[in-house]
């Protein structure tokens, strides 16, 4: 998979989809393959634009049980195959992204709709650049990479269809709740509490 496969997913370059895509390529370098199952996992530790290139590179997705959210809100991914202990963990060096307060300024403008065309045009030019760099840097000035041991997830689950007595939606059994003596779905047991 190539960098611009990663983008057509994701939507838009930026300096997130960059990073991603530099970690699922380390990932596959070593791994050697796309995930088609659940053989290969990823667990990312934030849901940032990065996760999206793990997606398409690695073939780790939350459908198939291998992409595992931990919402620790770090740069941090560890990949592993299933059956072997032995982790590949990359985390984005502190200093790798230089804050630039312009950028942000203007990322805040943008956000909030206040941004001229002048500056949207200099906002993007420097995500372009940001994002380029990210690309072009070598590996050690970006990351930290190891190899860790790690406790796999189990395998993705499937469990029967209940009907929620109340909104009538099917949900996976191990979450209903009971609402006044009959089984509901989380949307329903939360709903006028």
């Amino acid at each position: 998979m190539d960098f611009e496969t990663a983008v057509q997913f994701h939507g838009h370059v930026c300096p997130g989809i960059a990073i991603g895509y530099r970690i699922a390529t380390l990932a596959a370098e070593r791994f050697k393959d796309r995930s088609e199952d659940e053989e290969l996992v990823a667990v990312v530790e934030n849901r940032s634009c990065a996760v999206d290139a793990i997606q398409v590179v690695n073939g780790c997705t939350c459908g198939k049980g291998n992409l595992v959210f931990k919402e620790n809100g770090k740069h941090v991914y560890t990949f592993f195959k299933r059956g072997d202990e032995k982790a590949l963990r990359i985390s984005l060096k502190p200093d790798a992204l230089p804050q630039d307060d312009r950028h942000t300024a203007l990322f805040a403008k943008l956000r909030a709709g206040t941004a001229s065309p002048e500056e949207v045009k200099e906002f993007r030019a420097a995500h372009e650049a940001k994002s380029q760099s990210i690309l072009e840097r070598p590996e050690e000035e970006i990351f930290w990479i190891k190899e860790v041991k790690i406790e796999p997830p189990q395998k993705a689950r499937v469990y029967p269809t209940v009907i929620c007595s109340e909104c009538g939606e099917g949900f996976m059994e191990p979450l209903g709740r009971v609402k006044n003596g009959k089984i509901v779905c989380i949307s329903c047991s939360e709903a006028g509490e």
